[in-house]
């Protein structure tokens, strides 16, 4: 916006502003020409469309795109999110809009930078964190944190941006998602092992014959093979029936989902491992738990219950 004005066609928006008309008051709301005071009044106008207009504007002023940052309307502020010359402070409370739109916006936004990125990288809604991903400002700790993400849609982004480390890249390979290791092998990064293990489809995955799947293998090298930087390495011995308490105990805790929920699916799994699953934060883990055949009753209630909230919750 400019300090001077077209007298005719600042005029023209005048009109457009108090018509009658909701689609010319939209279009005057829409205008770059529009000034300070014209942009405040419409953003007070009953209809949702006009005031999601001026949200929108760029030319907005601050105190404007304040007020509407209250807005009970999702689709107002989540055009608010979206408008590159939001502040700072505006952006911070957006990031904890309670709509998860408003929040998908914000990390959609060009302008998000890192910090607030980084924030919204723990957010409940899968689709706020593939956005996040898909960012420009998105730096490799922020794709590292979310390599292993409970979503398969948010793994697959992961794998498709070409800023994720090599040795993210390798691990996505072997997703057990088929759409995440196409992502990885499609990534220009991507080197010869990436596209060989991608391309293979389950190719790198344990089998029964290695050692870490392997009842008869000696307890001391599993527990040194629950320490591999590999994730599927250690899902091979969270499956293993042959693993001890104390290794299955330490993988419960493992900061990938699918190596817990190995160890959920584990017949042989004590009912103390059991007990800390039942409560995993992931909905696949708590169902592995639910249907393994060897879960006391008192755990299976604790696993049905957590799984029923996250059905009656839904997304956020």
């Amino acid at each position: 916006m400019t300090d001077t004005y077209d007298l005719h066609e600042l005029m023209g928006v005048i009109r457009r502003a108090v018509s009658e008309d909701q689609a010319k008051r939209r279009r005057a709301a829409s205008a770059p020409e529009a000034t300070p005071f014209i942009l405040a009044v419409l953003a007070m106008d009953v209809e949702e469309r006009v005031r999601e207009a001026v949200a929108a504007n760029t030319s907005s002023p601050s105190i404007v795109l304040s007020h509407l940052l209250h807005d009970p309307s999702e689709k107002v502020r989540a055009a608010l999110a979206s408008n590159p010359t939001v502040g700072a402070d505006i952006a911070e409370e957006l990031a904890k809009d309670r709509s998860y739109l408003v929040r998908v916006a914000l990390a959609g936004n060009r302008v998000t930078g890192p910090a607030l990125l980084g924030y919204l990288i723990a957010d409940p809604s899968w689709q706020v964190r593939e956005k996040v991903v898909m960012h420009r400002n998105a730096d490799a700790a922020i794709l590292s944190s979310l390599a292993e993400d409970d979503s398969a849609d948010v793994r697959r982004a992961v794998a498709r941006n070409p800023l994720t480390p090599l040795t993210w890249l390798r691990e996505l390979a072997m997703d057990g998602d088929r759409s995440v290791r196409m992502g990885a092998f499609g990534n220009e990064a991507a080197d010869q092992d990436v596209r060989q293990a991608a391309e293979g489809g389950m190719a790198g995955r344990i089998t029964d014959s290695h050692p870490a799947a392997n009842p008869s293998t000696d307890p001391r090298s599993l527990e040194s093979m629950c320490e591999s930087e590999n994730w599927v390495i250690r899902q091979g011995v969270a499956m293993n029936p042959g693993a001890p308490k104390d290794v299955l105990m330490k993988l419960a805790k493992d900061r990938n989902w699918q190596v817990r929920r190995g160890v959920a699916a584990n017949a042989k799994a004590p009912k103390e491992v059991l007990l800390v699953l039942a409560s995993d934060a992931n909905h696949d883990v708590c169902q592995a738990v639910a249907n393994n055949a060897s879960t006391p009753a008192e755990i299976l209630a604790i696993a049905l219950a957590g799984l029923g909230r996250r059905t009656t919750v839904g997304v956020i």
